[in-house]
Parts: C-alpha cells; structure tokens; sequence
C-alpha cells in the first residue's frame, strides 16, 4: 500500500512538472531595437562639388549592467530589474552605436559617418570618443542616458572639453515598448547635441 501511494505520488509529481514547463513555454520571449531618427530632422546637404563631414566614432564603452539581453529597467537608485521576456535583438552597445551613427549621418547630410576605424581616404574632420555611464527607465516612467564624450579634431586633439551629456525623456507608450521608443529618442538628444558641437568647430 506504501509503494502503491508513492507511485501516485510519482505520477503527481511527473504530470506537475509537466504542466508547469509548459506554462514556462507558453510566455514566448519579445525582442526589441532601437530606431534611429526618432524626432529628427535632416539637415542641409553639402553644396555641389563638396564633401560631407567626415566623422569616426570609436568602440563606445558601456558599463556590464547593460551587457546582457535582457531589457534593464530601474526600480530604484539602488535596484534594476531584467526582463526576463523582453530582450534585446542584439546586444544593446551595438544597438546604440548604429543609432547614433544614422543619426550623425542625417543630422550632418553626410554619408562619411563611420564607426571606428575610418576607411575613407584622407584623413578624417573629427572623431568622437564616448563612454554611456547609465541608460536605463521604466515602464510609465522615463528614461536617462548619462554619457561622457569627447570630440577630437584630425590630430587627435580634443577641440572642446570633455562632454556629460545627461538626458531625460518620458515614455509615452506603455510597456517595454515605450521603453524602447523613449532610449531611441534619448539616443536622438545626445546626437543633436554633438553635432551642434561639431558645427560650432567648423
């Protein structure tokens, strides 16, 4: 009778995994990227005759809480949260990095934006240095993206002191999707300010 009743048990058991790894299945994971050219407008192309900026961006350096695929958000200074059916397509420095760079171009009307190293013949206007120290949000909240960046002239010489460029913006659609679309916009703050530099240098 003892080994009758823990064989039920068994089968109880075996059935409760069961049903639970398919509920598990059941939730399949959504994935998202950034957009570029959220709320920008392209500027002028160069006149006939003459060459866009050229401009290298070199390996922008992300801290490893971001490092990873799932969507990070913040629940509080001290606190995030990974989530853990919403993730990125692809790793979110490479994300960020293609972003900026469709930005710079249309912003700068020139198709001589290029990631690290420059392939160009001659050598290049400017090149941007950049660290992101935060670019996290929430869900009904806001986003904030902190970044330290330098803009650098042919030689390598910083044409203006080092940049923290500290951006806010609120989400304004609800989920991880907003999530998404409000770091696409914040990525589009941080390119209007560098090129707004870049063209006081020029």
């Amino acid at each position: 009778m003892h080994a009758a009743r823990w064989r039920v048990f068994a089968v109880i058991l075996t059935l409760s995994s069961l049903l639970l790894a398919g509920c598990a299945k059941s939730k399949p994971a959504r994935f998202y990227m950034l957009t570029s050219g959220v709320g920008l407008q392209a500027g002028a192309p160069p006149a006939p005759g003459e060459k866009g900026i050229s401009l290298t961006v070199s390996p922008i350096e992300f801290p490893e809480y971001l490092n990873r695929p799932q969507i990070v958000t913040r629940t509080s200074p001290n606190r995030i949260e990974l989530a853990e059916f919403h993730r990125w397509a692809e790793p979110l420095g490479q994300s960020f990095a293609r972003a900026l760079t469709e930005n710079l171009s249309g912003l700068l009307a020139t198709e001589r934006v290029v990631l690290f190293p420059w392939k160009g013949s001659g050598p290049v206007d400017f090149r941007i240095t950049m660290e992101i120290v935060r670019f996290d949000g929430t869900p009904g909240g806001e986003v904030s993206l902190i970044a330290r960046w330098t803009l650098l002239g042919p030689d390598g010489n910083e044409l203006a002191a080092p940049r923290r460029s500290r951006i806010a913006v609120s989400t304004r659609q609800a989920g991880y999707e907003g999530v998404a679309a409000a770091m696409s916009e914040a990525v589009g703050e941080l390119s209007r300010e560098i090129v707004a530099t870049i063209r006081g240098h020029r």
